[in-house]
């Protein structure tokens, strides 16, 4: 089929040759992730959509550009309401059914492969190396996670408006009338700004341009006088740093959520060039997929270890041949050096960031093997070479969907996920805990805590495994259990607003109201959507005799949760009361 579609492409006018190459991608790309389609929600999907409240109505669009990504008081750092937006136009057509989110997906990834297929002949690209640098592109396994995964939709809209601005940029240099370069530099300038709103990682774009230009010149003056073109996008990006941090109160992801953020440049440095040497094999050799990337995978250097002399030498020398094929080879040039500047933002090294590397943040950076492999098997073909070139295009390509289809498996649910991370890790955190949440909600609570357990021996100073564990507790009623783990998170890590909120709800069944209105307190002070925190504070504050109180509380997480039984009740409870003669009941610290 794929050899049919290519002889008739070579035979065909140019209008027809676009479309049928447009129409390959399509199919190729409709094949490759049709088997997503029946996925469930899976991972930061439940933080992004499901329990977002803002998400759930169409009167809550002004919201999402005024809070950060997971909400109000949750993702300092993270600004990214353009794809929460689209979250909520997905959830006004169809609820919660990931069916409806996993095909926009879909869409905007095949839109996305067609802009590389429009672009890279906008480069002068022949034809037939732009169809394989997109067909390549749309297939390579690495793509899974944010194409699969719903929670990977802010890399496919980033790339996305990246891609139209890149275009429109590129027409705004050819047009020989003013009118027109106006307007199209001026789109590509809104569309920048609406990649920026999809994801941060848009920014890269200026660096993107700079090194077009680099590539493109002849005169190295004019390659490194950066156009003055250069300084719209500058300007756009300033306010839009400005609202970033009014919005989030943070410039970048806070030091507490920086996975190296309190390690010195060189252990950022040392540690980094393991990661890329992880990247290259991600791009060249995806066997191995792990979605979460820890320390049991990429281990933390703090010292000049061989491993990070020869892990250097090799990130050094690709650079270096970068550079080096600027005047030989551009088209080489850009694809190498284009991964290094999409890679920035999120290197470690110079900002870091609440990952320590993932596949998702690499879905720019594909382009850099795709472009080179069509290079490649494009000069073999003008070499003489045409079949082998095309039996290698397409052997290539089939290895990659059979892979890419393989992968998307993994996401069809939680206990894929997390089972594939275990499968490959058995000591992997994430994957042992992910997994003790899902036996847990299938009431398999002897797997669970086995699970929970050997998470806990894993990462014994993480407060997220203690709140998750003492949660597991709860629910079994073996409070005993579970207060000392809500303690123990709070010691290391008194920021976390679910600990508190555990705790104080913990303190509320044991009578300690006193201690109880503090952590509530707390916990909503950090996070004023936690419905659960407002309601134990109404009880807190109606058994201590502040009705006014209780009733705002109550009202609060009401109005959170419109179907929150319990809230409604004890409203109505307090409502039927008569208000008492004694007087309210004032704390300690009350009544200093």
């Amino acid at each position: 089929m794929v050899i049919n579609l290519l002889q008739k492409l070579n035979q065909a006018k140019d209008n027809q040759k676009d479309l049928l190459a447009i129409s390959l991608v399509i199919l190729v790309t409709l094949l490759c992730f049709a088997n997503s389609l029946s996925g469930e929600f899976v991972f930061d999907d439940y933080i992004a959509i499901v329990e977002h409240p803002t998400v759930k109505s169409i009167s809550n669009i002004p919201k999402l550009f005024l809070q950060g990504y997971f909400g109000d008081e949750k993702s300092a750092g993270l600004y990214r309401p353009l794809t929460t937006l689209s979250y909520c136009l997905n959830f006004a057509v169809s609820g919660l059914n990931p069916f409806g989110y996993h095909l926009i997906n879909i869409f905007i990834h095949i839109v996305n492969c067609c802009l590389i297929y429009v672009l890279a002949q906008n480069y002068s690209i022949t034809r037939f190396s732009a169809l394989m640098c997109a067909l390549f592109f749309a297939v390579h396994p690495v793509h899974s996670e944010a194409v699969a995964a719903i929670y990977g939709r802010p890399e496919l809209l980033a790339a996305m408006f990246l891609f139209i601005a890149w275009i429109a940029y590129r027409k705004s240099s050819l047009t020989n009338s003013k009118n027109f370069s106006i307007f199209w530099y001026i789109f590509s300038l809104v569309s920048y700004l609406l990649s920026l709103l999809s994801k941060e990682s848009g920014i890269v774009f200026v660096g993107i341009l700079f090194l077009a230009q680099i590539c493109k010149e002849n005169d190295w003056k004019e390659k490194l006088i950066p156009s003055k073109k250069l300084l719209g996008y500058i300007f756009v990006t300033i306010p839009y740093l400005a609202i970033r941090v009014l919005v989030t109160k943070a410039l970048g992801i806070p030091k507490a959520g920086q996975v190296l953020g309190n390690e010195p440049f060189l252990t950022r440095l040392y540690t980094m060039s393991l990661g890329y040497i992880e990247y290259f094999k991600l791009l060249v050799w995806p066997k191995k997929l792990y979605t979460e990337y820890d320390y049991s995978i990429i281990a933390k250097i703090t010292s000049l270890e061989i491993s990070v002399i020869l892990s250097l030498i090799i990130i050094i020398v690709i650079i270096a041949i970068g550079i080096w094929q600027i005047k030989h080879n551009p088209t080489i040039a850009f694809a190498i050096l284009f991964f290094f500047i999409t890679t920035s933002i999120v290197s470690n090294i110079f900002l870091p960031t609440g990952i320590l590397i993932a596949e998702r943040t690499i879905y720019l950076g594909v382009g850099t093997i795709c472009l080179l492999l069509a290079t490649i098997l494009y000069k073999l073909y003008t070499k003489g070479w045409q079949k082998l070139s095309i039996i290698f295009f397409i052997i290539l390509l089939s290895l990659a969907i059979t892979r890419t289809y393989l992968r998307n498996l993994d996401f069809q649910s939680d206990f894929t996920l997390f089972n594939s991370m275990v499968e490959l890790v058995p000591n992997h955190p994430k994957g042992n805990y992910g997994l003790g949440l899902y036996y847990e909600h299938t009431n398999q609570f002897e797997k669970a805590a086995g699970y929970f357990k050997k998470a806990l021996e894993l990462s014994p100073s993480s407060a997220l495994v203690h709140v998750i564990i003492g949660n597991f507790y709860n629910k079994q009623g073996k409070n005993n259990l579970a207060m000392p783990m809500f303690k123990k998170a709070i010691e290391l890590d008194p920021n976390n607003a679910e600990a508190h909120s555990f705790y104080g709800a913990g303190l509320l069944a044991q009578g300690n109201l006193c201690e109880a209105k503090l952590h509530l307190r707390k916990a909503i002070s950090l996070d004023k959507n936690l419905e659960k925190a407002h309601n134990n504070l109404g009880i807190v504050y109606a058994q201590l005799g502040f009705f006014s109180q209780a009733k705002e509380e109550f009202e609060r997480a009401i109005n959170l949760n419109s179907e929150y039984f319990q809230a409604k009740e004890n409203l109505n409870l307090l409502m039927e009361k008569p208000n008492p003669e004694a007087k309210p009941i004032n704390c300690p610290e009350e009544s200093n």
